[in-house]
This record gives C-alpha cells, structure tokens and sequence, in this order.
C-alpha cells in the first residue's frame, strides 16, 4: 500500500510539473510575441535559411528549424521560470499592450538586427586591439 501511495504521489507531481510547464510556456510564448521576440527569431531564422539556401533545399530548412526553434523553447523554460512568474510574465505582456510597449516590441526586431552587426564589428576591433596587446 506505501508503495502504490509513493508511486501516485510520484505520478501526480510529475504530471503536475509538467501541467505547469506546458501553461507556462504557452505564457511565455505569448509573451515572447508580445515583446517582439518571436518576430526576431523568426527574422533570424528566416536570414539563415537565406544563407543556407544556396546549398541545403528550403524545404528541408524550415521543418528544421521549426523544430529546433520548439526545443529551444523547451530549453528556456526553465531559465524564465527562475526568473519570472507566469504573473510576471502575463503582466509583461500587458505592458507591451501599451503604445510605448507595443513600439518597443515592433522596433525590437529591427534594432537587433542593426545592433547584431554594430556588436560583431566592435567584436573585431576589439580582438585586433587585444592582439596588439598581445604581440606587444
């Protein structure tokens, strides 16, 4: 009897955790959308199956991605649960419903895409700097 009370507690709790996982990430989702992430990772995933179109089909790109993309999602569950409560994450969302937020959100995608290539040119200045430093 103790075991099948351990076994249904055990049972219970794992379908709970993973009840919640599965409401919590259908917030972060959400919130992802609503702060622009989603657009971004879309914009991204969209530039690299540009640059790997010229030597993998489009067809076999996407569901890839896809894919991956959900498993990524899967992997910063976790992070954002540390960090943030699903209230957090749904007053987030409320926030980017506002005018500023909803301009933040629709600007996020563009300032990352310009702030990707800003970063990877001081990235560059910076290494040849370090090996100045180094060669001297």
């Amino acid at each position: 009897m103790k075991k099948l009370i351990l076994f249904l507690s055990i049972f219970f709790t794992i379908f709970t955790t993973q009840s919640q996982n599965e409401s919590y990430k259908e917030v972060l989702l959400d919130f992802m959308e609503a702060q622009g992430t989603l657009e971004t990772f879309n914009s991204t995933i969209n530039q690299m199956s540009e640059i790997m179109g010229n030597q993998i089909e489009a067809e076999k790109i996407k569901p890839l991605m896809d894919e991956m993309f959900s498993g990524l999602i899967d992997a910063l569950v976790p992070v954002y649960q540390k960090h943030l409560s699903i209230q957090d994450l749904k007053d987030g969302i409320g926030m980017y419903q506002t005018p500023i937020g909803k301009k933040i959100a629709e600007k996020s995608p563009l300032i990352t895409q310009e702030t990707m290539g800003v970063s990877m040119e001081w990235g560059i200045q910076f290494s040849s700097k370090i090996q100045e430093l180094m060669e001297n």
